[in-house]
């Protein structure tokens, strides 16, 4: 296969060319790099963020993310716009602890107090050396910029840790059902990622941290399947739904039809961005999900699959209905530096705040395909949802 065949599938996750790292990461980390130093071994700031890598595991790396500017937490960066968000996450600092996944010690447990807060504390890292600028870029996760090895992390206040989940972390359950009781308490998915990957969920000897990417999938996956349960339940909607979003150079157009919960979900690359290179037109993956559920990993799309399917759960949990669902996702060529699946996300959930009915499926496809670059047509005919139209929706 050519690079310009698989790029869009791996994304820099499954070293599909062989090689045992990224070239198109790489190439992008390099002419972002600075080679300047921080000037200082000390780092004080507001954090309420931990990360915890996945090279190497289980001889991961894990410490605080203390951001050079103001804090801000997902939903503020992804309303700063592309360019702020980029310049936002390659001006925060990472202290990097080595000691498996189930470390104990001083720095571990201050690291799992800022993941257990759920506001942001003042925090201070001391390092070995001064960190160093070297922008990480991910498919699932954020960008970080500079890193460092911690000696210390010191936490200048104590952590906002809400009552619900101070009981909830104390229960040694399994993390599923953790994260659905917090889930229904009204912690967000971004909290229980942040308590699952800083080894804080899970029965009694078996807590362990998470590489953080890893944690997001895990998350969306767990807070769907919860979802889907109560989804399967409801009516089913009796219009044609078209939910529409473009924001950060991804389009969604969503459609949700009569019929019992099934989703199917597209993912369509334009030529020029940072996964299709060379390539002469879209690339399109397509993952599809029955009325009970998938037994295998969404391979081809992997955290954005979950992450569209969690947004539209919400939605379909919100209207009390379930409906066939076929999300089409374009990424187009303003899209050359990735900043993680939170972004998809929070596009699908502002996707479900402009909904528009229509009484026949013709009517929300033309309206979908109106606002796609690519057309409709592809999309048709590749979906296993769209193939079992009823005679009646035509008419």
């Amino acid at each position: 296969m050519r690079p310009d065949n698989y790029c869009h599938i791996c994304k820099g996750t499954r070293h599909m060319c062989g090689l045992d790292y990224c070239p198109l990461l790489s190439k992008l980390a390099a002419m972002r790099r600075g080679a300047e130093r921080l000037g200082k071994k000390t780092v004080f700031g507001e954090s309420a963020e931990v990360f915890v890598g996945s090279f190497g595991y289980p001889s991961v790396s894990w410490g605080p993310v203390v951001p050079l500017r103001d804090y801000a937490g997902e939903r503020e960066i992804y309303e700063m716009g592309y360019e702020k968000i980029i310049e936002h996450r390659v001006n925060v600092v990472r202290g990097k602890r080595y000691g498996g996944i189930r470390p104990e010690g001083r720095i571990a447990d201050e690291t799992r107090d800022v993941a257990m807060s759920v506001r942001p504390i003042d925090v201070e890292m001391r390092f070995a050396k001064e960190p160093v600028f070297s922008p990480k870029f991910s498919s699932v996760a954020q960008p970080i910029g500079a890193s460092g090895t911690m000696q210390g992390v010191r936490l200048c206040e104590n952590p906002k840790i809400p009552k619900k989940a101070d009981e909830l972390l104390h229960e040694r359950a399994k993390a599923r059902e953790v994260a659905v009781e917090m889930f229904e308490a009204g912690l967000d998915n971004y909290y229980i990622t942040k308590v699952l990957s800083a080894g804080l969920l899970g029965e009694e000897g078996g807590r362990r941290m998470v590489p953080t990417r890893w944690s997001i999938t895990a998350t969306d996956d767990m807070l769907g399947k919860h979802l889907m349960e109560r989804v399967r339940e409801y009516p089913e909607v009796s219009d044609f739904y078209v939910l529409s979003h473009e924001s950060l150079s991804n389009h969604f157009e969503i459609i949700v039809m009569p019929g019992k919960w099934e989703f199917e979900n597209f993912e369509a690359w334009a030529p020029g961005t940072i996964w299709t290179p060379g390539s002469a037109g879209f690339r399109v993956s397509v993952e599809h999900e029955p009325f009970g559920g998938r037994a295998t990993y969404a391979e081809s799309q992997a955290g954005a699959y979950y992450a569209v399917r969690l947004g539209v759960l919400e939605f379909l949990e919100r209207i009390r209905r379930q409906g066939r669902v076929v999300s089409i996702r374009e990424i187009y060529e303003g899209y050359q530096v990735p900043v993680g699946v939170f972004q998809v996300r929070e596009n699908v959930r502002d996707a479900t705040l402009s909904v528009r009915k229509h009484s026949t499926v013709k009517e929300a496809l033309a309206s979908a395909g109106s606002r796609l670059r690519k057309g409709i047509s592809e999309y048709v005919k590749r979906s296993k949802i769209l193939a079992q139209r009823r005679l009646g929706e035509f008419f």
